[in-house]
């Protein structure tokens, strides 16, 4: 009898600390990569900050890619469920008709900005992602990514009949970018605006985004009237 309560008292130890070494790997590697950055950090950087053993990255996680995949699928899946409901709470609100570009944009944009404010380290992450693709990690980010912007391409195609899907993948292209800049350059905002911008007022960034965003959705299509000598 006492042999079998130390067995599950081992058993219950062994989890504890199995589960701590883990999160100590996922919070080490999320500081290291939005810091130092992606190609930068190597997995003993990782793990030397963590305090853990080399092998402990490889047991839990197999390789660097795996690591930073749960890294991105933990923080996204929540992000995603969120933007969604939000998406579901204003189809429900306008029934057959439209989803006003607004209210699409603001299930869209909010999320990732009130994320911005509870953890920059891994929109830090992402950034980098978007805006220095390889391979593998662009993969891990567009697995998590693609069902959300086929939800709102869907809303924004009924909410914007004027433009034709090229178009609208176009704009949608630009949104994203505009979103991603915000969060990885708003230093260079403060810097260039002398002070007078800056990001510290979650919802302000929140409608100045939605404002902008929608503006461009919403504009005619262009061709630029070129002169005989161009």
């Amino acid at each position: 009898m006492l042999e079998s309560v130390n067995q599950q008292l081992q058993h219950g130890s062994y989890r504890v600390k199995e589960h701590s070494t883990k999160e100590k790997i996922l919070d080490s590697a999320k500081s290291l990569f939005a810091n130092k950055g992606l190609k930068e950090t190597s997995v003993r950087d990782i793990t030397s900050h963590a305090g853990v053993h080399l092998a402990a990255v490889n047991y839990h996680f197999k390789t660097k890619d795996g690591l930073l995949k749960e890294l991105i699928d933990r923080k996204m899946a929540p992000l995603n469920k969120k933007k969604i409901k939000l998406l579901d709470v204003y189809e429900k609100e306008f029934g057959n008709e439209p989803v006003p570009i607004e209210y699409a944009l603001y299930a869209l944009i909010a999320p990732e900005i009130e994320m911005y404010f509870d953890d920059p380290d891994f929109l830090r992450i992402t950034g980098q992602i978007a805006s220095h693709p390889d391979e593998e990690t662009y993969t891990i980010f567009v697995e998590n990514y693609e069902k959300v912007f086929a939800r709102f391409k869907e809303v924004f195609l009924v909410s914007l009949p004027h433009l034709s899907s090229e178009d609208l993948m176009w704009r949608m292209h630009f949104l994203s970018g505009s979103i991603i800049y915000t969060w990885t350059s708003h230093e260079g905002l403060t810097s260039l605006s002398k002070g007078l911008c800056r990001l510290d007022d979650q919802q302000e960034i929140v409608n100045k985004l939605i404002a902008f965003s929608a503006s461009g959705l919403r504009a005619q299509t262009y061709a630029h009237p070129k002169k005989e000598n161009e």
